[in-house]
């Protein structure tokens, strides 16, 4: 696979722009807080957090989230799309009851700089611009089937909402594929109104008033949340983050990315929010064919992603609760079958850019997909690490048997 040529010096980037780009990236924002972003309510029921603390971690995810990505978009002229550390919320759901949140701001402090630095040595930037690309193409493929067990289960428990939203997916693939998602989104909106399985509730439009905290520091804290979510960013994210874009054809340089990022989670740690990262599991939506025709003009996907996501920022709590009176089987549905191109793009040059017999790849998928979390590094980690083993043991050349 051969990286993307460069855009002209000096692009314009609404001649660059598209419909369809402005669509990826108002999908890739609602997916987002449809998703990962309403996990921040299970933290916070664990943790006591008030809801001024909570809608401040989402306003500070959105805002710089949003605003990282757009700068390293139009510097790149590739499609980064910048969100925080999915992993990370999935520990602090137990690890953040019983630390006071001034330390555990303190913690994310000091992870946001732990990433900073890991920008600031090369060595390690290197080796991630070394994944063989047939081994980030099968752990893109990984992290992205999930949504499509999601969705089919989705239809196990709501087949005529989802079962519509399919039909109408793969109907306009036929005659407007780059509406396709648009059909399922609007279609899926007017199902479930239909079928009666909205959820109303009463919606008021209020700006999100952010809540700052003066980080502490502690030993426990540090060891118990700094340390564990750096690993987990960097191996839940950044990881599978380059994947998905060298799986693409994009290949940036990876120091850079890690220093905006580890600047932004410095940042936004202020107001109680933990590590923002590069993204992995949305990152297909804004760099796949349905984003734009023209792959040199895809970076336009991800500065709408972060455009829409600062404008939601400050109308957090507004939107979360537009979200949620949707079926979750319609959103379910929404992401798996906006990320499906890219699942099968995926598994295609996972397979067949692998040499003829390797077990690298399967390996890579396998592993990734099993859910394994040993000494509590993701299983993304574990399966570009076994894949990249069996890629060195096929790599050696057969010694002569001895005569």
């Amino acid at each position: 696979m051969t990286t993307l040529p460069a855009a002209s010096p000096a692009p314009s980037f609404w001649r660059d722009s598209h419909p369809s780009a402005v669509l990826a990236g108002l999908i890739t924002m609602l997916i987002g807080w449809a998703g990962p972003n309403v996990l921040i309510y299970s933290v916070a029921q664990a943790a006591h957090l008030s809801d001024g603390q909570a809608m401040s971690w989402l306003w500070a995810h959105a805002l710089l989230a949003g605003l990282t990505g757009i700068i390293l978009s139009l510097r790149t002229r590739m499609p980064i799309l910048v969100t925080w550390s999915t992993p990370g919320i999935a520990l602090l759901v137990t690890a953040l009851p019983g630390i006071p949140f001034p330390e555990a701001v303190g913690a994310f402090l000091t992870s946001g700089l732990l990433v900073l630095g890991l920008g600031l040595f090369p060595p390690l930037t290197r080796a991630l611009q070394s994944i063989p690309a047939p081994l980030a193409a099968a752990l893109n493929a990984a992290i992205l089937l999930p949504f499509g067990f999601r969705a089919l289960q989705a239809f196990g428990t709501a087949p005529t909402l989802v079962g519509v939203m399919i039909a109408a997916y793969f109907a306009l693939r036929l005659v407007a594929p780059r509406w396709a998602v648009a059909g399922v989104l609007l279609t899926g909106v007017v199902a479930s109104g239909v079928l009666n399985l909205w959820h109303p509730q009463p919606v008021a439009l209020a700006l999100t008033r952010p809540e700052f905290v003066l980080p502490q520091f502690s030993l426990h804290a540090t060891l118990n949340l700094a340390l564990p979510l750096t690993l987990l960013a960097f191996t839940g994210q950044f990881v599978p983050g380059f994947g998905v874009l060298k799986t693409s054809g994009y290949e940036p340089a990876p120091g850079p990315i890690l220093r905006a990022c580890g600047i932004a989670s410095s940042a936004a740690a202020f107001a109680g929010c933990h590590n923002l990262t590069l993204g992995a599991l949305l990152a297909n939506i804004v760099t796949g064919p349905e984003a734009h025709p023209d792959a040199r003009k895809r970076y336009t996907a991800a500065v709408w992603a972060g455009v829409f996501n600062m404008i939601v920022a400050l109308f957090a709590g507004t939107v979360l609760h537009l979200l949620g009176i949707l079926p979750t089987q319609a959103i379910a549905a929404l992401a798996g079958l906006a990320l499906l191109a890219a699942m099968g793009s995926s598994l295609q040059a996972a397979f067949q850019g692998a040499a003829a017999g390797s077990l690298a790849a399967p390996v890579v998928l396998l592993v990734a997909l099993s859910g394994i979390t040993p000494l509590g590094i993701g299983a993304p980690f574990w399966g570009i690490l076994a894949g990249l083993i069996v890629y060195a043991i096929e790599q050696r050349p057969l010694r002569p048997a001895a005569r």
